[in-house]
């Protein structure tokens, strides 16, 4: 043959060629296309990485990356799990590993009552191995935060594999575009915390269970099971997977069943069911309960009782608890008792909720709108120019027709059996949009993470998917044309926020200079800027500053002899301030402690809004000069 095939009804450069019929150079030609997008989105890729790296350079250690520092540390050196049990241990392990390569000096923390007496002394301990052990804390957080690319590099990668399955190369392209420039996703994938993980483990664990279920071998079940066993050292909330695995299989045993009897459409759902219990038990049998088990290898038995114990002490129902305290102290099981109690810690905390600030209100209970505000206002405007084009398309292909329920119901039997793994992405958004929307837990958009893959699969694969059903040469070049402008526009969003990509806001908000208004903590502020809090004490030879920081990180390491601790409420106003200071001075106050003393009048930071900030470092810290009285001049 000397031409390529496509469809009769659609033009060529809509279709991807049938290859049986076309020649050696056409064949070629598209192998070359697919070299090219596959080259284009290494590129992407290592662009991101080189954005990141160079991005957390000056960071000063996260709120969380204390704690997690530490513990990982401890679980590859000590092999005893005592610390941070609210975590799984797979990316602190990471960073652990990576402080053993690097040989820090340890004693100090593990000669600590830190280690020794607290329960888990987790924030003391970190800090002391961090900033007290005579390691050079720099170099110690740089090499710990490093290798937590990993995570992000795996779950790019699967993104682009999965999207160029199901959609095509282009598609795949865009996706990996669209996760890798997304600033909220390169915030966390530098932080040794567990969010991007958890969006990795996501992926890998529902990418292999739907790969089970079209083809049931007994392979694929196997890998299917190790998949989520690994994703459940990602993050307790990674545990969804399991109900939703088992709603999962029951909707592909009645939608692929082809038998009319519903006896058979059951007995083959039940068949699936028993396999989606069976891939569980092999991911807790043959991952998590071993990985636990080696870390409490040298946690004294007695020691664990007494930890789990106290961890759980304040459960409302004992009857879950009751059993993982007995187990805790039982040698071949105790690796599954301290897999439950974080588990049921982090149950716990959900339910307890956390003190945060939102749109001007400071609480302890969440807001059913928090997240769904807070992803808007974290998410670039080009992002949702893109999902407001794919809803527009996706309406205006769903016209209303008139048909009867039964053409309905088939209709609908028929979409789920031909989109399958997109209605199971759905179901997972709608899954954990639900638990996240419900829970009594508001402190930032990171906990929507493990839905990002999915959005930008779908996103990507409906972008694909209009460009395929416009005939038009015209409409064609428009829409090229809009696709071009807002994915640069995504780009330059990107680029404009580096190195700050935490505080990201987008245009609504004010961009990331007016994002504390509407939400702090984890969106903006996380301990992150003390470093270059310093740096520019340095720079402007500022002697003394009196500093409110939100964060573990240890001040005097980077400010040793030229800062004051302050506190809300220990200045009510400019006249007390100059009492203490009576030459003026500088006052430096974290964004999360600055917003979070609004609703508290004796403890307010809000005479400093007479006064303009010299500064702010890196959008979390502002900085206020206030001149004695004899030098205001009005």
């Amino acid at each position: 043959m000397e031409h390529l095939q496509f469809s009769k009804n659609k033009p060529p450069h809509h279709n991807k060629p049938n290859l049986i019929f076309a020649t050696k150079s056409q064949w070629l030609v598209w192998c070359g296309v697919k070299n090219l997008i596959r080259l284009l989105a290494i590129i992407i890729v290592v662009a991101s990485l080189v954005l990141m790296v160079t991005s957390l350079w000056n960071d000063s250690p996260i709120v969380d990356e204390i704690p997690h520092i530490g513990a990982g540390y401890s679980y590859v050196a000590a092999y005893d799990f005592r610390l941070n049990p609210e975590h799984p241990p797979l990316a602190k392990d990471i960073a652990g590993m990576s402080l053993k390569i690097l040989d820090i000096r340890d004693e100090p923390a593990f000669n600590s009552r830190f280690w020794k007496e607290d329960i888990n002394g987790q924030w003391e301990f970190g800090k002391k191995l961090i900033f007290g052990s005579g390691n050079d804390a720099d170099i110690l957080v740089r090499f710990a935060k490093i290798p937590e690319l990993i995570f992000f590099l795996l779950a790019a990668m699967i993104i682009f594999v999965w999207t160029r399955k199901l959609y095509g190369y282009p598609a795949g392209l865009i996706a990996v575009f669209l996760f890798s420039f997304s600033p909220t996703v390169m915030a966390h994938s530098r932080f040794v915390t567990t969010d991007v993980p958890a969006l990795f483990g996501i992926l890998l664990g529902i990418y292999f269970f739907i790969r089970y279920l079209k083809n049931p071998s007994t392979k694929n079940l196997i890998i299917a099971g190790l998949a989520l066993g690994i994703a459940e050292l990602t993050k307790f909330s990674v545990f969804l997977l399991v109900p939703l695995f088992l709603v999962l299989a029951v909707i592909y045993g009645f939608l692929n069943f082809s038998s009319a009897r519903w006896r058979a459409k059951l007995l083959n759902t039940l068949y699936l069911i028993l396999n989606t219990i069976l891939i569980v038990a092999i991911g807790y049998i043959f991952i998590v309960w071993p990985v636990y088990g080696l870390h409490t290898l040298n946690y004294p038995l007695e020691r664990q009782k007494v930890d789990t114990t106290y961890n759980l002490g304040s459960y409302g129902n004992r009857f879950l608890p009751d059993i993982i305290i007995w187990m805790s102290d039982k040698p071949y099981i105790r690796g599954l008792a301290q897999y439950g109690t974080g588990l049921l810690m982090v149950t716990q905390r959900s339910i307890g909720g956390n003190d945060t600030y939102f749109l001007g209100e400071v609480s302890n209970h969440a807001w059913k709108k928090y997240f769904p505000i807070v992803y808007f206002l974290k998410e670039p405007l080009a992002f949702w120019g893109l999902a407001a084009l794919v809803l527009i398309s996706c309406s205006i292909k769903l016209k209303y027709k008139k048909n009867s329920f039964a053409q309905c119901w088939h209709h609908c039997i028929d979409f789920l059996k031909n989109h399958f793994t997109e209605v199971a992405m759905l179901l997972w958004l709608a899954f954990y949009w639900y638990a996240s929307i419900t829970a009594n837990l508001n402190i930032g958009v990171r906990h929507l993470m493990p839905t990002y893959g999915f959005v930008f699969i779908l996103l990507a694969g409906q972008i694909s998917k209009i460009y395929g059903r416009i005939f038009n040469k015209k409409n064609l070049t428009a829409y090229c044309l809009l696709l071009t402008a807002l994915f640069t526009w995504y780009l330059y969003e990107n680029i404009s926020v580096y190195p700050y990509y935490l505080t990201y806001f987008n245009q609504i908000a004010g961009g990331p200079s007016g994002g504390y208004r509407y939400v702090v903590d984890s969106n903006l502020d996380w301990g992150q800027d003390l470093k270059r809090l310093a740096m520019w004490t340095e720079r402007n030879s500022v002697n003394r500053i009196n500093l409110d920081y939100f964060g573990w990180a240890d001040a005097s390491f980077y400010l040793p002899n030229s800062y004051q601790s302050l506190w809300a409420g220990k200045y009510r106003n400019a006249n007390e301030f100059l009492a203490d200071n009576p030459n003026g001075g500088y006052i430096a106050v974290s964004a999360s402690f600055f917003m979070g003393s609004i609703t508290s009048p004796e403890k307010s930071y809000a005479w400093l809004n007479d006064y303009t900030p010299v500064t702010v470092i890196g959008n979390s810290i502002f900085v206020w000069h206030i001149l004695p009285l004899n030098l205001i001049v009005d």
